[in-house]
C-alpha cells in the first residue's frame, strides 16, 4: 500500500518557490512534501488507534514508512506500509492491514499452520482465542500461553527443529504435555481445552476464516492530507521560510514533527 504526495495544482505556492532560485527550491518543495508525508504518517497511525479496538501492536503502528522527496524537477514523497517479513515471521505489517484496507479473509498464522500440519486443526478452519486463553494487552493470546499449547500438543515447530513436549522429566513436570487436548462435538473438532487440576478451559476455538471489513482507511487519510491545499501550502511557506534562513535540513529523513 502506497500514498503519494505532491504540489503539481499549487500553481501559486510554487511560483514563490521559483523566487528563491535553482539552487533553493528543488530543496524547499522536496522539504514541504516530506514534511506533508510525516503528516500523513501520524494521521495514519491515529487512524489506526481510532479504529482498532483492541489497539493495535506497536509493530504495527510503526510500519508506516516514508519514501522521501529529493530534490528534483517534479519531486514527490509517499506513505507506505512495511512490505516483508522479518526474522521468523513470514509476513509484513502489510500482509495484516491489508484485509482491514480493503476488507477479505484474514491470513493464516504460523500457530494455525502448525496445527493443521499436525493434523489438529481441520482444513478450513482457524483459530481464535476462547475464553480461557490468556491475552495480552493488545487482545491476542500471549505468546507464552501459545507456545505451551502448541508444544503441549507437539505442534511446535520452528526453524526445523522439533520444540514440543516430550516424555523427559523436565519436560513432564512443566505439565504441558498432559494439559492441552482436542475438545470434540461428537466426533468434530471444535477447539483445544487446558486441563490444570480440577480445572478445565477451553483456550483456543476452531471457527470458519475470519472475514474483515473494511475499516482502516489508508488511502482516505492519505488523501486527505495530500490534497489539504492550505495545509500543504503552509508547509511549503515554512520551507520558504527556512531556505531564506539556510535552515534547511540537509538529510530529507531529518523531518519536523
Amino acid at each position: 500500500m502506497k500514498g503519494s504526495i505532491n504540489a503539481r495544482d499549487l500553481d501559486d505556492a510554487l511560483a514563490a518557490l521559483q523566487k528563491l532560485g535553482g539552487g533553493l527550491a528543488p530543496r524547499a518543495l522536496a522539504d514541504a512534501l516530506n514534511h506533508t508525508a510525516n503528516q500523513a504518517r501520524i494521521a495514519l497511525r491515529a487512524e489506526m488507534e481510532d479504529v482498532f479496538n483492541p489497539r493495535p501492536t506497536p509493530w504495527v503502528l510503526n510500519s508506516i514508512r516514508i519514501i522521501h522527496a529529493k530534490p528534483s524537477a517534479d519531486p514527490e514523497a509517499a506513505v507506505w506500509v512495511q512490505d516483508q517479513g522479518t526474522g521468523k515471521n513470514p509476513f509484513s505489517a502489510e500482509d495484516y492491514l491489508l484485509p482491514q484496507v480493503e476488507g477479505g479473509e484474514r491470513i493464516t498464522r504460523r500457530s494455525e499452520k502448525y496445527l493443521r500440519e499436525s493434523g489438529i486443526l481441520p482444513a478450513g478452519r482457524f483459530v481464535v482465542p476462547a475464553a480461557g486463553a490468556r491475552l495480552d494487552a493488545y487482545g491476542n493470546i500471549q505468546k507464552g500461553h501459545m507456545t505451551q499449547i502448541l508444544s503441549g500438543l507437539k505442534a511446535m515447530k520452528l526453524s526445523g527443529s522439533d520444540n514440543a513436549a516430550t516424555d523427559s522429566r523436565r519436560s513432564l513436570r512443566k505439565g504441558h504435555a498432559l494439559a492441552f487436548f482436542v475438545m470434540k462435538r461428537g466426533k468434530t473438532p471444535i477447539g483445544i481445552a487446558e486441563r490444570r487440576g480440577k480445572s478445565v478451559a477451553m483456550v483456543l476455538a476452531f471457527v470458519r476464516q475470519p472475514q474483515y471489513r473494511e475499516r482502516f482507511k489508508f488511502h482516505d487519510v492519505v488523501r486527505r492530507v495530500a490534497e489539504n491545499d492550505a495545509q500543504l501550502e503552509a508547509n511549503i511557506d515554512k520551507a520558504i521560510a527556512d531556505a531564506l534562513a539556510g535552515r534547511l535540513p540537509s538529510l530529507p529523513s531529518r523531518r519536523r514533527r
